[in-house]
């Protein structure tokens, strides 16, 4: 049963990464398709499955303050070992900064949506629908201010706070938070709509994610990625989970700690990288090894938590 239950939460996300991988390399799909498909995504569609799972949960039961509370002290606590010790291992801040990133930042919404909704089912994805509401925003802001710092620069305030307003993943989760705490109601068609595109977002993404994979300079930057991959896909989740598990939380909150922070790195990161002087080649590779090492780091994430009952 617990590997049954791994099996068919990776083999969707492999499957979809697979195919766009395979599309991209028998030029099916060009470079300037997949970049602006991205775009569409994230600031069109991704509001849309925010709203369509906050909309359609209790947000009064799904509200967990102590486990979001818990999962905002633990982004804490790895950036400032990070900060600590990331410095010691290589004196390039460019380098220092992407692979700072490329632990804190994680692909949530592609990889720990679905791992929750197939483990724990649609009616349970409230707790990570805010999770990640909560999440995205602190990233954006830890990861603007390390980069910053690291290049000698100085962090706006009003810049960082109008970027994070502007976020189509805060704007499509206050949405469905606003509609939902209001008892409006959308017109079935209107549902028909929200609930349509939703779907589709997942599968798509993930195509175009896989279609923009490339592991042209692993080999260069072996222990850079080695450490981040580590640190990302086993180290912060098995600290994270002990930690919500060892503090009483039920089920759905332990499957939800993992599931947000076993992902891989965000694609954003590596925009980020680039615009902020960072090592751009180098988060351009953690977003694509930690994506594909992630397969497997899921499964047995998924397997052992479920065996053990803990999910």
């Amino acid at each position: 049963m617990s590997f049954l239950l791994a099996f068919s939460t990776v083999f969707p996300m492999f499957f979809y990464m697979a195919a766009g991988f395979g599309l991209r390399r028998v030029n099916k799909l060009s470079e300037g398709t997949v970049a602006q498909m991205n775009k569409i995504i994230y600031s069109f569609c991704f509001p849309f499955v925010l709203f369509h799972n906050v909309y359609g949960v209790d947000i009064a039961s799904a509200m967990n303050g102590p486990f979001l509370a818990v999962i905002a002290g633990m982004v804490v606590l790895v950036t400032a070992l990070l900060i600590v010790f990331i410095p010691r291992y290589t004196a390039s801040k460019p380098v220092q900064g992407s692979m700072m990133q490329g632990v804190i930042r994680g692909n949530s919404i592609l990889f720990a949506l679905p791992v929750v909704t197939t483990i724990a089912g649609r009616e349970n994805t409230g707790l990570v629908s805010l999770g990640i509401a909560l999440v995205v925003p602190f990233y954006n802001i830890l990861c603007v201010i390390i980069l910053e710092s690291l290049r000698g620069g100085k962090v706006k305030p009003a810049r960082l706070l109008l970027s994070i307003l502007k976020n189509p993943i805060i704007i499509g989760t206050l949405a469905g938070a606003f509609v939902r705490l209001t008892g409006l109601r959308l017109p079935g068609y209107m549902e028909q709509v929200v609930t349509g595109i939703a779907g589709l977002v997942t599968p798509l993404a993930l195509v175009m994610l896989g279609a923009d994979m490339r592991f042209s300079d692993t080999v260069k930057y072996k222990k850079e990625l080695l450490i981040v991959c580590l640190l990302k896909l086993v180290a912060v989740p098995l600290l994270t989970v002990l930690t919500v598990k060892a503090l009483g939380f039920d089920k759905i909150a332990v499957t939800t700690a993992m599931a947000m922070t076993a992902v891989p790195t965000a694609v954003s990161s590596y925009v980020m990288a680039k615009e902020m002087e960072a090592d751009g080649v180098l988060a351009g590779q953690i977003v694509a090894v930690s994506t594909a090492v992630s397969i497997l780091t899921v499964f047995l994430w998924v397997f052992s938590l479920s065996s053990l009952g803990w999910i």
